[in-house]
């Protein structure tokens, strides 16, 4: 039969906490090869469709019928009782998660389980599992993220519309909304879009863009994001894009009253004033436009290069 104390222990096991005193006690336990044989079959579960509540409550009526019956047998009872809730335990652990997230106008950065460098842009959240790094090496990424890992430290970074398979190299991955662009600055990477078997190779100097449902390929002479450095920077990109981004590093709302927004914009802008990024953007494209007083919305006017 299972003990609490079994229990605890099989936590900080997964955590790797354990003292070798305690190690060989759990090791000595009744119970600790079924615990070897849940975890060594991890690797083959999908994330399950029902909460640990649903499968506790599943698990005691289980238990109830088989109580019922006219002939006792409650020490198995009380085993598979003790299984069910160690195995509720192991899952419950394994798909734990830890997340990042950044605000706007904010940046960060971390290590992930495998040593990779993580730095996230401003509005982006990333997530991966507590535990299991070994058997679940997969980053899950909304907004953007510059990556950079040694060779032998592969892993996965998926986003809504496909996954990046990562060797040893320095990329960059952006994926907002129906925005995704995927940059290599060194080594190689791999690009499976969603719904699609082909694989995209993507080697230094290389990137791939989402325009209009097709992702294209195209080489760069960039040596890492600006975004790092306090500036974005665009090549013949559609405005609203810009504007979405802008919006995006600063925590404004951006109203358009009718301006043309389909028109495409090389250049870039700082992080760090407002109206300095504004004129950046705007002007050139002879946009007017008026500046709250608290800073928080920016209406476009008119283009006045259609007048």
């Amino acid at each position: 039969m299972f003990e609490e104390k079994d229990n605890t222990l099989l936590a900080r096991w997964l955590a790797g906490t354990l003292t070798p005193e305690e190690q060989n006690e759990l090791e000595q336990s009744p119970g600790f090869k079924d615990y070897l044989q849940i975890v060594n079959g991890m690797n083959r579960f999908e994330k399950p469709y029902f909460d640990k509540e649903s499968l506790r409550i599943s698990i005691k009526e289980k238990i109830n019928i088989s109580s019922k019956t006219k002939v006792l047998r409650l020490k198995p009872v009380l085993y598979a009782a003790s299984v069910a809730a160690s195995v509720i335990l192991i899952i419950g652990i394994f798909f734990n998660e830890v997340s990042y997230m950044t605000k706007t106008g904010e940046q960060l950065t971390f290590t992930l389980p495998n040593g990779a460098k993580v730095q996230m842009n401003a509005g982006s959240e990333l997530s991966h599992a507590r535990f299991f790094w070994h058997i679940n090496k997969k980053v899950t990424l909304q907004g953007e993220a510059f990556f950079e890992t040694e060779t032998g430290n592969g892993f996965h970074v998926e986003t809504e519309l496909g996954m990046v398979s990562v060797l040893g190299t320095r990329f960059n991955v952006k994926a907002r909304a129906n925005l995704f662009e995927l940059k290599c600055y060194k080594g190689k990477v791999a690009f499976y879009p969603v719904n699609d078997q082909q694989e995209i190779i993507v080697t230094k100097g290389e990137s791939v863009k989402l325009t209009e449902g097709i992702f294209n390929e195209k080489t760069m002479e960039e040596s890492g994001p600006d975004w790092i450095n306090g500036h974005s920077s665009f090549n013949n990109t559609p405005l609203d894009e810009v504007l979405e981004e802008l919006q995006i590093q600063y925590g404004i709302t951006i109203e358009n009253t009718g301006v043309d927004l389909s028109k495409h914009f090389t250049g870039s802008f700082v992080h760090d004033n407002l109206n300095m990024a504004l004129r950046t953007i705007l002007e050139p494209m002879g946009i007017n436009y008026q500046l709250s007083n608290d800073q928080k919305i920016v209406t476009l006017l008119q283009n006045s290069l259609d007048n």
